[in-house]
């Protein structure tokens, strides 16, 4: 979900590191309810200090652009360490331990930004409860990617970017499979393979075609 969000709003991969080693440190990448006076969240964001509601902070789609939009009025951001930017935002009581998560950060950006095609992937041998309506698939990737998001094929980064986080939702959405550049993810599997078909490039849940 950071990186969606990251992506949506037009940043570069480093935003999404900083983010992502700043959730890890603060909560592990948890959607928490409590914390330390009154922050709450991903980021561990307070009310108090003018992020937003509680029930704002609570909203991990929130909680990332209120991140992000933090970092952008950092004056020289996109030059700074991972801690340094982090801490800019954050301004925790200890700046120096959001440097330990930035290798792992930069990991999981590369994978969830598209940077690394297809690399994303998770065996999923079955789904809980009743699937989500055919709409509410649509809605979370607009919500979370932008508008539109399994339409038109956006290009490699992007697509797989969007690819990454169908997959990462896959068992929310009950998706038995994700295709694109002639590449498919399956639950059954998963696995990336590839698939022998001449469509045009595409993200969409569902079958393979």
């Amino acid at each position: 979900m950071v990186a969606a969000v990251g992506g949506r709003l037009g940043l570069p991969d480093h935003a999404v590191t900083i983010a992502l080693a700043a959730g890890l440190q603060e909560t592990h990448l948890r959607d928490l309810p409590y914390g330390d006076r009154d922050s709450v969240g991903l980021f561990q964001q307070r009310p108090s200090e003018g992020w937003g509601t509680r029930a704002q902070l609570l909203d991990p789609n929130y909680a990332a652009t209120a991140f992000f939009q933090h970092l952008e009025q950092v004056p020289g951001w996109t030059q700074l360490a991972v801690a340094d930017a982090a801490q800019d935002v954050q301004h925790s009581a200890d700046g120096t331990a959001y440097a330990a998560w930035a290798p792992e950060a930069r990991i999981l950006a590369i994978d969830l930004t598209g940077e690394s095609p297809a690399g994303v992937s998770c065996r999923l041998t079955g789904y809980e409860g009743v699937a989500p309506p055919a709409g509410a698939l649509t809605a979370a990737g607009e919500s979370e990617l932008g508008i539109n998001p399994f339409g038109p094929d956006p290009g490699p980064r992007a697509g797989w970017r969007i690819a990454a986080w169908l997959v990462a939702h896959a068992y929310a959405y009950h998706l038995p499979s994700v295709s694109y550049q002639n590449r498919t993810w399956t639950g059954a599997s998963g696995r990336w393979e590839a698939r022998a078909s001449s469509d045009p490039a595409s993200v969409r849940p569902g079958q393979a075609g």
